[in-house]
């Protein structure tokens, strides 16, 4: 079982996400996703060195929010790509897609895909319309200063709902 807990380890701050397997999340969320977070996901082997943005890749963030602090520095850095290279050697990429998924910070405590669909819109993940998806893929961008129904005030999270909409098509 995981579980996520924020930084200041408040034990009521436990939180167990809302497992979906992956073959229940809807392929074009997952499509959408990783070609905005991450487009080269599926070909490199945990990081991403010849990255224009200097972001952290789909690995390192599930690396960084299973097995390290959130905090940000140098060596936590170092230590989250040391894990998401070790992290790639065991898993597949279908498995790091789900966990990332699953365990993703979606808004103020919470977790996972299933989790955000309840909570934003009171739905299954596979009943919600292409408009939706789209919002919730939005927001992974800033999960603790965006709500996917107040995203159109937010020009970096409207700048990925555009891009979205448009590798959707």
């Amino acid at each position: 079982m995981y579980m996520c807990v924020r930084s200041h380890f408040d034990l009521n701050d436990v939180v167990t996400p809302k497992f979906i397997p992956k073959e229940s999340i809807p392929t074009d969320l997952q499509t959408a996703i990783v070609g905005l977070d991450d487009p080269t996901f599926n070909i490199h082997r945990g990081y991403d060195n010849n990255s224009m943005s200097n972001t952290a890749t789909i690995s390192q963030k599930v690396a960084r929010s299973m097995f390290l602090f959130p905090h940000q520095n140098n060596l936590g850095s170092y230590l989250e790509t040391l894990a998401a290279v070790e992290m790639e050697c065991i898993l597949d990429k279908d498995r790091i897609l789900e966990l990332y998924l699953n365990y993703s910070e979606w808004g103020d405590n919470i977790y996972g895909i299933g989790e955000a669909a309840d909570y934003y819109y009171k739905k299954d993940i596979q009943n919600l319309s292409r408009r939706q998806k789209l919002k919730l893929a939005s927001v992974l961008a800033k999960p603790l200063e965006v709500d996917p129904s107040t995203y159109d005030k937010n020009k970096i999270v409207e700048a990925r709902f555009n891009l979205l909409n448009k590798l959707m098509d």
